[in-house]
């Protein structure tokens, strides 16, 4: 078996320029002009260069002007992201997927040695990946001043991701984090890489797939004589019965899973259409009989590294906990029929594939082609966004709501600096662009919180 390993980024940090809302009418264009890091997955350093500058219309600023000038999320002793009131307490929950970066960045339990560093201790409880559903009723409920979902609520093409009596133009939704999920089984020593196919792993999961040694699987791993497929065929007994895994609650990582086998039209269950991460893909929909239900991302790392037989849909970055090693993880076939296994580098060709359009009515990037180089470019077919929610309206707790803008803009700035180092992919230029939009619209009666002054 092949160990995943961690690739680490040299990264340069935010220098330069600004960021400019002149609102003498109060409903002015947003201005983003700034200097950015490179964004690339090679552990290497390049040398700083400037984004393009562009003006997004109908961004309303609601107080009279806000100048974010250089420092604002460069992570250096005047950077006001880092400023905070005394004694704020902030509630952050929800998804599992974007759990390790988050409680890498923030100061979990308030205890020291984490990445934010804010002028006052916050208080956090610890995050526990509860789930992107958890995420989104809570925070829309009241119980968490941030959700973080993998699927954000939309009414435009998915069902069950809107609380009921929740009006999603109320709360502000932005990416966080850009990861992927991987397809990874459990059948001891010398099995990984195995080729699997949407169909096939969409029989596995109606039911009509039972065995590793089933002839489409071993067919797609050099058949019964050799390679793979030889090995399969000789799997002791015991092993040869699948034991699919799925999650036992509202999952955006299940939304992810349903949404890619979506795109390559192979074989959701009758009646269920991609992304109903509000409910559960249980057996009354899957049809397999032998399903195990996890709690969580870690829950399903848990299964895969102690049950034989196993196979279940995991988030990448728990392939480089050093007790996940073992995991083994399957190559599969990106739009234009390459075989690929995950990478930094693929993962991020889909978020190039994607675009810079990542709204919460546009966000889905799995089964996605490069626009160039299509045959060579490799393109990781089950690559997600992971967001943030969080409610427009502070003021019922303004320090809170302060602090959690400053921590959320300064994750989408130099935060992305130690996403590789988690297993993640630092967001896209035009994605930290839109989030810093978004976080504008977060305010205090007619004042807006994220300020650099």
């Amino acid at each position: 078996m092949k160990k995943l390993t961690q690739s680490m980024v040299a990264m340069t940090m935010l220098v330069g320029g600004a960021l400019t809302v002149a609102s003498p009418s109060m409903a002015t264009t947003l201005k983003n002009c700034y200097y950015l890091f490179p964004n690339t997955p090679k552990a290497v350093s390049i040398a700083v260069k400037k984004a393009s500058c562009s003006t997004q219309p109908g961004v309303v600023a609601t107080s009279a002007s806000a100048t974010f000038s250089s420092i604002l999320g460069n992570n250096k002793a005047s950077d006001h992201d880092r400023v905070t009131a005394a004694g704020v307490t902030l509630a952050f929950e929800g998804s599992s997927f974007v759990q390790p970066l988050i409680s890498a960045l923030d100061t979990v339990g308030g205890t020291a040695g984490t990445f934010w560093s804010p002028t006052n201790a916050v208080n956090y409880g610890t995050y526990t990946g509860q789930g992107s559903t958890y995420g989104r009723n809570n925070v829309t409920g009241g119980a968490l001043t941030v959700g973080f979902s993998d699927q954000p609520m939309t009414n435009a093409n998915s069902a069950g991701t809107v609380p009921v009596g929740v009006t999603t133009s109320d709360y502000a939704q932005l990416p966080v984090a850009l990861g992927g999920a991987v397809i990874a089984y459990d059948l001891g020593p010398a099995l990984d890489g195995l080729h699997l196919s949407a169909a096939v792993i969409s029989a596995i999961y109606m039911g009509t797939i039972t065995s590793w040694d089933d002839a489409r699987i071993v067919s797609l791993n050099g058949g019964a004589t050799k390679g793979l497929g030889k090995k399969l065929k000789a799997l002791p007994t015991r092993f040869k019965m699948i034991k699919p895994l799925e999650r036992s609650s509202g999952s955006g990582t299940t939304f992810a899973f349903t949404d890619y086998l979506n795109a390559a039209n192979h074989g959701l269950p009758t009646g269920v259409t991609a992304g109903p991460s509000g409910s559960v893909l249980d057996t009354r929909h899957w049809g397999a009989t032998n399903f195990l239900g996890v709690s969580g991302n870690a829950g399903m790392a848990t299964a895969l590294s102690s049950t034989i037989g196993t196979i279940g849909y995991l988030e990448y970055s728990y392939l480089l906990v050093p007790y996940n090693a073992p995991i083994d993880v399957a190559m599969l076939q990106d739009k234009a029929g390459q075989w690929i296994k995950p990478s930094l580098t693929s993962i991020q060709n889909a978020a190039n594939a994607g675009g810079s359009s990542i709204t919460p009515d546009n966000f889905s990037i799995v089964f996605l082609k490069a626009a160039k180089n299509a045959t060579t470019t490799p393109v990781w077919p089950l690559a997600t966004y992971s967001w943030a929610i969080i409610k427009k309206d502070q003021s019922a707790n303004v320090d809170a709501g302060t602090a959690a803008v400053r921590f959320l803009d300064w994750v989408i700035h130099y935060g992305q600096t130690q996403a590789n180092s988690q297993g993640f992919v630092p967001l896209p230029f035009a994605v930290q662009n839109y989030g810093r939009h978004q976080l504008m619209k977060v305010v205090n009666g007619s004042s807006v919180l994220l300020t650099a002054n």
